[in-house]
């Protein structure tokens, strides 16, 4: 009698076939693989803050014992939006109380959040609670500052100086310092109130010689520590005004009298 052959049950060929399957599967997918592209997640640097998150409407910024003043237009929010993250990312993080004599103040009111209070100093910029200050970045600092006084010292904001009570109002003459009167700093403020800012003073020849009359304006502001000046040099028909922080900083702006005055 012929003897029967033996060999592998169904199960063990099958489980046989798919082991071997998926060794060969696993091989060809090695040698042959297919390149795929990478995701990495990575962090946000520090510097780089997003600081306008929602849509700036506003941004107010005071001046110390001078006034506030409003900036609403769209592109002029883009090119501070632009100068404050210069300074956020160009600075180092701010680790002791800013100092700076001229400390300007003001926010930025938002469409869908808070506002957000900021402040800039002569070397030190805080904007929320992030503070930044350098050597880096004093020379952006100061360029918003002139370009905030160009702003704050208009005909308007000066002759209000000049008529606030708060504020002493004196004659230097000869070195010495006189009270002003109140018929003269009617006359001032009248004179400066109908006056015309410019931007080009060059063309006046008369800026070295000796001016006819100087006005010292001392500020007030109980947010201040120290005294700010407001120094108006006459000229024939113009006005040479400083704006002064006790030599730390000086800022400049010339107005020409009407015919009037």
């Amino acid at each position: 009698m012929q003897e029967e052959k033996k060999g592998l049950s169904w199960l063990r060929l099958i489980l046989l076939q798919i082991v071997i399957g998926c060794t060969s599967i696993g091989i060809f997918a090695y040698v042959f693989r297919i390149g795929v592209d990478e995701v990495r997640i990575v962090p946000k640097e520090a510097n780089s803050r997003d600081m306008f998150d929602g849509v700036p409407m506003r941004m107010n910024v005071t001046y110390p014992g001078v006034g506030t003043i409003t900036i609403d237009d769209p592109k002029e929010l883009i090119s501070w939006k632009a100068s404050f993250t210069r300074i956020l990312n160009g600075g180092k993080p701010q680790t002791r109380a800013n100092a700076s004599r001229l400390l300007l103040t003001g926010s930025i009111a938002y469409l869908d959040q808070e506002d957000i209070p900021f402040q800039i100093g002569t070397s030190g910029f805080r904007f929320g609670t992030d503070s930044v200050n350098s050597l880096e970045i004093s020379a952006e600092i100061r360029k918003l500052q002139n370009m905030l006084i160009d702003k704050t010292l208009t005909a308007d904001t000066v002759s209000g100086v000049i008529a606030n009570r708060n504020h002493q109002v004196f004659r230097l003459q000869d070195g010495l310092l006189t009270a002003l009167s109140e018929a003269d700093r009617s006359a001032l403020t009248l004179q400066m109130r109908s006056a015309v800012r410019l931007i080009d003073f060059s063309h006046f020849d008369f800026m070295a010689e000796q001016p006819s009359s100087h006005y010292v304006v001392q500020l007030t502001d109980e947010a201040v520590n120290g005294k700010h000046w407001l120094h108006l040099d006459r000229y024939d028909n113009a006005y040479f005004i400083v704006f002064d922080l006790l030599d730390e900083t000086n800022h400049k702006a010339y107005f020409k009298l009407s015919d009037a005055s």
